[in-house]
């Protein structure tokens, strides 16, 4: 790894590396805040706290260092080989914040709300290494926001109740990718109510160890952002809409009543 820190060749706590948060490969404040002996070996775990001096973010390495023993003289020829014990880094990488497959997960949608996308992006940052889990926290990632955004009359609902709520003033593509998300993350968290369902209460349980369709799940992800962005950009719609002229939206009102007449009119 070309960016490792060396912290140890340092007589001051700085360091330039790469920051996760702003990209920038820049100056850094270190702290060595635990290390330990595996095993009593010749490895050592190493955990970095690096603070950006750019962006002023924090964020945590972990090191793993082995010994190696070096030959003093480098002649094979030689007689008498001594050899010189020397620290090497095996291993590096940054465990906080974990990285997210931004081939894979889409960025959240400008529309999102805040706190929303601290959800959606909890749920982005578990997709490595649980895909479940991140299906179960895009479905609450939903529940939040029409709990607390869409349908937010300050009483309990359950997630398909909402839904059903805001159908008669959303988009039926909308209603579609929330419904979607619901059985997705249902099927995740609990694999063997489909299976009741389709067997006509049978008792005939799911496999609760299948391994969860990746691509499926990304799809989660992009259904709650387009909500995001089809209902954002119904609103600004809605506000653009009321600043064309009166006669001219009473006239696109006479025009589509014209056409609705036509179309529902008996043959």
């Amino acid at each position: 790894m070309n960016n490792n820190i060396h912290i140890k060749t340092y007589n001051h706590p700085y360091t330039i590396y790469p920051c996760p948060y702003c990209k920038t490969k820049t100056s850094n404040s270190v702290v060595e805040f635990a290390s330990s002996d595996i095993d009593g070996s010749n490895s050592n775990k190493v955990f970095y706290m690096l603070n950006c001096l750019t962006c002023s973010n924090s964020y945590i390495i972990y090191e793993t260092t082995k010994q190696k023993f070096l030959l003093k003289n480098s002649s094979l020829f030689s007689v008498n080989k001594e050899l010189s014990p020397q620290w090497g880094i095996a291993e590096q990488k940054i465990i906080y914040p974990q990285k997210i497959n931004s081939m894979q997960i889409p960025a959240p949608s400008k529309y999102m709300p805040k706190d929303v996308k601290s959800m959606y992006n909890e749920a982005a940052s578990v997709f490595d290494i649980s895909p479940r889990s991140s299906a179960a926290l895009i479905r609450l990632t939903l529940e939040l926001l029409l709990k607390k955004y869409l349908v937010n009359d300050g009483k309990k609902h359950p997630l398909n109740e909402m839904i059903g709520m805001l159908s008669p003033h959303a988009p039926s593509l909308v209603t579609e990718f929330m419904d979607l998300i619901r059985d997705k993350g249902n099927g995740e968290v609990h694999p063997e109510l489909n299976k009741i369902e389709l067997e006509k209460l049978r008792h005939k349980w799911g496999d609760i160890t299948r391994e969860p369709d990746k691509d499926e799940i990304i799809y989660l992800f992009k259904y709650i952002n387009f909500i995001c962005e089809l209902l954002g950009l119904r609103d600004k719609a809605d506000k653009d809409f009321e600043s064309i002229p009166e006669d001219k939206r009473k006239n696109i009102a006479r025009r589509n009543q014209k056409f609705q007449n036509k179309f529902n009119s008996p043959k």
